[in-house]
């Protein structure tokens, strides 16, 4: 027997809404991973070529630091916003939620 099979007609359109809402909200947390994936690795090779292009050009300056540095700091940041602020933010907007419904005297 199928799971859906003891639904009825609302109850199944309701699953179908949820299951989109929750589908759509995991491509965009996969697309978001994707997208820093993507950064961190375009890092990697321009740095790297960076270092390259430092060391056999003027091996007494050491330039390539700089970039490293100031995009290092934007991947960390990328990072961040990725993998730890939905997080955040999803406490934030439940803490938010229960806060309005004690307002309304529902919970």
């Amino acid at each position: 027997m199928h799971e859906l099979d003891g639904l009825s007609k609302a109850e199944r359109s309701e699953r179908a809404a949820i299951e989109r809402q929750v589908r759509a909200r995991a491509a965009r947390k996969v697309g978001s991973r994707l997208g820093f994936y993507w950064h961190a690795s375009v890092f990697l090779m321009a740095n790297m070529a960076m270092l390259a292009i430092n060391l056999g050009y003027s091996p007494d300056t050491l330039w390539f630091q700089w970039p490293l540095g100031g995009w290092g700091a934007a991947l960390i940041l990328h990072a961040f916003a990725t993998f730890k602020a939905p997080a955040m933010s999803e406490r934030m907007i439940e803490a938010e939620v229960n806060r309005k419904l004690a307002e309304r005297g529902i919970i």
